[in-house]
C-alpha cells in the first residue's frame, strides 16, 4: 500500500500549497498508480523532516524525488520510458533548474512579500491557538529567511531574484515551443515538476513580479491549464482516501 503525506488543500487556485506535493501526486496519478492521502501540517513525522512524504509498505520515505525512484523499482513504472538519453539529460537538468533554482525565487515571493506573507501566515498558522498563533509564524519566517540566505537566492535584492526567476520562465518557454509537453506529445517525469512549480506561481491569487513573468508566456499558461486538466483527469481515475 502506498500512503502519500501532503498539505491540506486549503489555498485556492492550485491542488496543494506545497508545489513538491503536487509533483509528487502527479507522478503518480500520470502513472496509474493507487494510493491513499493523508494531511499533515507537521514536517517533524517525516524522514527528512519535510513534507510531502510517504509510507510504502509500512516504510516511511521522504523527497519526492527519492520516493518515485523508489516507486520505479517496486512497481516498475517510467514516465521516461519513450526519452532518448539525450532527452534523460535534459530532463534530469530542467527539474533541476525547477526544483533547485526557481523554486527558491517561487519561496521568496511568498514568504518574503508582505502581501503574500499575510495570506501565508493566516493558511499555515491562523488555527493555532494563542500565543502560538503569533510566535510560530515569525520564527517560521526568520527560518525562511535564513534559508533563502544560506541558499544563496536571499543575499540578492528584491528586482536581481526576480529577474533571476524570469530567467528561468523564459528558458521554460524555450524549451516548450510549441510541443504539448516538455519532450513531445505525452508528459514526462520532468512535467510533473514543470506543473507542479508553474500552477504555484500563476494559480493562486498571490501576486508578484513573478507570477507577472510567468502569465507573460502564453505557452506557459496553455501548458499549465493543459496539465490541470490530466491531473484532474487522472485523479477521477483513481480512489483516493481523504
Amino acid at each position: 500500500m502506498i500512503r502519500i503525506f501532503i498539505f491540506e488543500p486549503l489555498l485556492a487556485g492550485t491542488p496543494n500549497p506545497g508545489p513538491f506535493c503536487i509533483k509528487l501526486e502527479t507522478a503518480l496519478r500520470l502513472a496509474g498508480i493507487p494510493y491513499e492521502t493523508s494531511y499533515t501540517t507537521n514536517p517533524s513525522q517525516g524522514p527528512k523532516l519535510k513534507v510531502p512524504f510517504a509510507e510504502i509498505d509500512g516504510r516511511r520515505m521522504g523527497d519526492s524525488t527519492l520516493i518515485l525512484n523508489h516507486l520505479k523499482s517496486v512497481v516498475r513504472f517510467d514516465l521516461d520510458v519513450k526519452l532518448s538519453p539525450a532527452e534523460r539529460g535534459q530532463s534530469h537538468a530542467l527539474q533541476r533548474l525547477i526544483e533547485e533554482r526557481l523554486y527558491f525565487v517561487v519561496l521568496y515571493s511568498r514568504w518574503m512579500e508582505d502581501a503574500n506573507w499575510v495570506v501565508i501566515k493566516g493558511l499555515y498558522f491562523g488555527m493555532m491557538p494563542l500565543p502560538l498563533r503569533h510566535l510560530v509564524p515569525r520564527l517560521a519566517r526568520k527560518s525562511v529567511r535564513n534559508t533563502l540566505h544560506a541558499q544563496g537566492m536571499g543575499r540578492h535584492k528584491r528586482d536581481e531574484i526576480y529577474a533571476l526567476g524570469a530567467a528561468d520562465l523564459n528558458a521554460m518557454s524555450d524549451m516548450l515551443g510549441d510541443k504539448p509537453f516538455f519532450f513531445g506529445a505525452e508528459p514526462s517525469m520532468a512535467d510533473t515538476s514543470a506543473y507542479a512549480m508553474l500552477i504555484t506561481i500563476i494559480g493562486p491569487s498571490l501576486q508578484s513580479p513573478l507570477k507577472q513573468a510567468a502569465l507573460s508566456h502564453p505557452n506557459l499558461v496553455a501548458y499549465t491549464e493543459r496539465m490541470g486538466e490530466l491531473y484532474a483527469g487522472a485523479g477521477r481515475k483513481l480512489k483516493l482516501a481523504a
